[in-house]
């Protein structure tokens, strides 16, 4: 007779440990299907789709090697990577005719190393000189991989606002020598504009190479990065007006606020002049590039572009940008394909509905091309336009290349007597003809690195001499700090006050009291540490009797109490023999300080 079991089993089940038939091998063959879909993807995913998909327990570890091997089996080896540098260079060059790739180099004990890299693409050039502003934004991002160096980069404006990437490379450290052989390379891409525009952070080696390569270019400093060094030496609300100072077309207005600032601390000025001598105000900026950028937002675009693919191995990192920018290069060329008319539409869009708005202004002509605008909740401000040559006495209207809110105040009072094109008022730079310039070139696709051209160089390109500190232990850390600024923690806990609802501060500071002064607390033992008497006063034994109630409080005295009172009591035979206390010793005079000294006075 033959019977069935059917109860659970209720012993441990190897499905639901980690075993070691799902190795580092197997995961890796099963990793390189998700690292050609996405090569972005990381361990944490890995591991939960195998787990779904083939019902095991796998440990991190085992997973994230496991995608170790598989990249460097997709990839290739990180030595390899460089040694692939020198044929990455000629498909470039083969497919891409104009494109410019430099590589550069360093020889140590008889050993060729890899040092510098620029790549420039003939589109992007091209559409930079044809399709841009001339406004150039320049900023390195630390790489992710076993190699600790940078990825330099060059970003423009189109006539959309959006990011254009010009060209990128790679150098081993942010230094004078390498800022200056990348500046160098950005000028035989761009050459030498008349009118030129370069931003950067607050980086001495780059500022001091823009100055060297670019000697006409007006330099601008990103005043995010100024304020925030700003705000380490010098406290108080009053130099929150630098912020009004930056954002003033007029002289005038920057000079108001300045005034201000200079006045509440006399070391102002000597740290701008000696630390941030570059422009980063409004009224100081070339009116003809119509880019009132003060900060340096670009190059964080792209920097948070490529954030994801920064570990990968030089050329596969190289070659994954040549990838986004072709393929953003043939987005945007479809999308201006689409737009009609002469300004882009976005701009047109962004003026009218500016207009729906000013009320507040009152705008008198003195003729179809000039006119004044009196604000009517300000007597004392008036403006001067003049729609022929685009001016506006306010000044923002010549900075941006699109007309101010005093200007569109004119020109609604035109648009009442004659039909007027709102197109006809706004600068060449935002032109549909301009943003197709921009994206008119196609970066060329390549080929697998099986099939690049072998390049014979003579010698082995070995990776780059580790500089700087040595690296630590354990795995790079892939996202950068970021400071309380930026929104990232902040050592130790932030205070927040419980009056005004403002992090910073505590209720005592809170700028709400005013000149209150601070009420102090009460201490718990009315008498002061300094009374003498009450140190050398004879211990007494505390005892149960009634005496401690005598005069527990300032109440009806009862009979037993005033009986207490009278009589002190039985006296116990331990009490009896209980020797009479000892006089305490003389205690040493302290040395006391003079605010202790003078507490002890009164």
């Amino acid at each position: 007779m033959v019977v069935k079991h059917q109860m659970e089993h209720i012993c441990s089940s190897t499905s639901g440990k980690v075993t070691s038939m799902t190795s580092q091998s197997w995961v890796a063959d099963k990793a390189v299907a998700m690292l050609k879909k996405d090569p972005t993807v990381v361990a944490v995913k890995i591991l939960k789709d195998l787990q779904d998909e083939h019902h095991v327990t796998l440990n991190y570890h085992t997973v994230w090697k496991g995608k170790q091997k598989a990249a460097t089996g997709l990839y290739g080896s990180w030595e390899e990577s460089f040694r692939m540098l020198y044929n990455y260079k000629a498909e470039i060059e083969l497919r891409s005719s104009g494109s410019i790739v430099e590589i550069d180099t360093t020889t140590h004990e008889g050993e060729v190393h890899f040092s510098k890299l620029f790549i420039a693409f003939k589109p992007c050039i091209d559409g930079f000189v044809n399709g841009c502003r001339p406004y150039i934004s320049i900023d390195s991002t630390h790489l992710n991989g076993k190699w600790n160096g940078q990825l330099a980069i060059v970003t423009a404006l189109d006539g959309h606002n959006w990011m254009f990437p010009v060209a990128y490379g790679f150098i081993e450290s942010e230094n004078g020598d390498n800022w200056a052989w990348f500046m160098n390379q950005v000028k035989k891409a761009i050459g030498d504009p008349p009118v030129l525009v370069v931003c950067t952070d607050a980086c001495k080696g780059l500022e001091n190479a823009v100055k060297k390569v670019f000697p006409q270019a007006e330099q601008r400093e990103c005043f995010r990065h100024m304020w925030h060094n700003f705000q380490k030496y010098f406290h108080g609300d009053v130099f929150g007006r630098l912020w009004p100072a930056a954002r003033a077309y007029r002289p005038e207005e920057y000079q108001h606020h300045m005034a201000k600032v200079f006045d509440a601390s006399e070391k102002v000025y000597p740290y701008l002049r000696d630390y941030h001598n570059l422009l980063w105000m409004w009224c100081m900026f070339n009116p003809a590039i119509k880019c009132d950028y003060i900060n340096n937002n670009l190059a964080e675009c792209f920097n948070a572009w490529v954030r994801d693919i920064k570990d990968l191995p030089i050329v596969q990192l190289a070659d994954k940008i040549r990838e986004m920018i072709m393929e953003l290069f043939r987005k945007r060329r479809m999308i201006g394909e689409r737009f009609t008319g002469i300004i882009l539409p976005f701009v047109i869009h962004q003026l009218n509905a500016k207009t729906r708005g000013l009320g507040h202004l009152k705008a008198k002509a003195s003729a179809d091309w000039s006119g004044e605008v009196k604000n009517a909740y300000k007597e004392d401000e008036r403006h001067v336009v003049k729609t022929l040559t685009h001016e506006c006495t306010c000044l923002q209207w010549q900075h941006t290349g699109k007309p101010c809110d005093h200007a569109l105040a004119f020109i609604n009072v035109l648009q009442a007597r004659n039909f007027v094109n709102m197109e006809d008022y706004v600068h060449e730079y935002y032109s549909v003809s301009r943003f197709r310039a921009a994206y008119e070139g196609v970066i060329e696709p390549l080929t697998d690195k099986n099939q690049w051209p072998h390049v014979d160089t003579g010698f082995v390109l070995r990776p780059p001499i580790p500089i700087g500190k040595k690296k630590g232990a354990g795995r790079t850390r892939k996202q950068r700090i970021k400071s309380w600024w930026e929104g990232g923690s902040r050592k130790g806990s932030l205070n927040k006050c419980r009056k005004c609802g403002e992090v910073g501060h505590r209720e005592a500071g809170c700028p709400q009291n005013g000149t209150n002064k601070r009420k102090s607390r009460g201490k718990k033992n009315p008498s002061p540490w300094f009374d003498v008497s009450v140190s050398n006063a004879v211990p007494s034994t505390p005892t149960k009797s009634n005496n401690d109630a005598t005069c527990s409080g300032p109440g009806a005295v009862t009979r037993s109490q005033a009986a207490a009172q009278a009589s002190p009591g039985p006296v116990t035979r331990s009490q009896a023999a209980t020797p009479p206390p000892k006089p305490p010793a003389k205690e040493k005079k302290k040395k006391m300080t003079p605010k202790r000294k003078k507490l002890s006075d009164l």
